[in-house]
């Protein structure tokens, strides 16, 4: 069971998890150029620094960009940063792009960021908080002094952790082309859950199975997640609610 093999899997399909891939992308930078911008100390340059930890397929990184941010993305999936890499060319965006495993990316860059951002409830994947606690090392060693750090995950002190439950996406259109998207949730344990995502195409023979992969969350609670961002040296730690679609974790390298 591979976080890597799980998204190079989704790759191909992954802008369908959104209803608008691009209104998303464009709804997340404005969001994301906010907190970053408002909250620096000091104010940001013109075009601040911005590493992306957990970059996939550029949902956050390509609209940051856009939006004049000097953009490092790394990933754990190469296929994600391959094709991250086709969508800047194709919008005509420079960023710096790589592979790299988030509890060590520090030895993946040479510069200092205003600012690190890591989405998509993405830190979860780090199964323990051992692992946690070294990816926020690393994102606080990239900082320069007065930056910060912004995350955002699910919210799981409001989900049941027992059972088998499952998540439809709904119909998916790419041209002519109609998708099903789903995830089925396994818990293991009262911290732990498997999902399995299925991508299926729905044809003149009936549904196509696309894509059968299986990856594995941490339930973290978003307090435990502030604890131990305060414990890898952060100050100002805080949640943030009604920025984004999911909690925001905010943190600041002290000056």
């Amino acid at each position: 069971m591979s976080t890597e093999k799980f998204y190079d899997d989704l790759v191909p399909y992954y802008d369908l998890i959104f209803p608008d891939w691009n209104e998303s992308m464009a709804r997340q930078g404005d969001a994301l150029a906010r907190v970053i911008r408002e909250n620096l100390d000091p104010p940001a340059s013109a075009s601040p620094r911005v590493l992306d930890a957990a970059a996939g397929i550029g949902t956050q990184a390509l609209p940051l960009a856009a939006r004049g941010f000097r953009v490092t993305a790394r990933d754990l999936s190469p296929q994600a940063i391959a094709r991250l890499t086709h969508e800047a060319a194709a919008r005509g965006l420079s960023m710096d792009a790589g592979v790299a495993d988030m509890r060590v990316v520090r030895a993946t860059v040479t510069d200092h960021f205003e600012a690190v951002v890591c989405c998509d409830n993405s830190l979860p994947h780090l199964l323990t908080d051992a692992d946690i606690s070294a990816a926020f090392s690393e994102f606080r060693a990239v900082l320069i002094e007065g930056g910060v750090c912004v995350c955002s995950v699910r919210d799981y002190d409001r989900i049941d952790h027992a059972g088998m439950v499952r998540h439809e996406y709904g119909e998916r259109r790419r041209g002519e082309q109609v998708f099903q998207l789903r995830q089925q949730w396994r818990w293991t344990d009262r911290t732990h859950y498997d999902v399995t995502f299925v991508v299926e195409e729905q044809t003149a023979s009936g549904p196509m199975e696309r894509v059968r992969t299986v990856t594995q969350y941490y339930a973290i609670g978003i307090s435990r997640l502030l604890e131990l961002m305060v414990a890898a040296g952060f100050t100002s730690c805080r949640r943030m609610d009604d920025v984004f679609y999911q909690p925001v974790l905010f943190g600041r390298r002290a000056i």
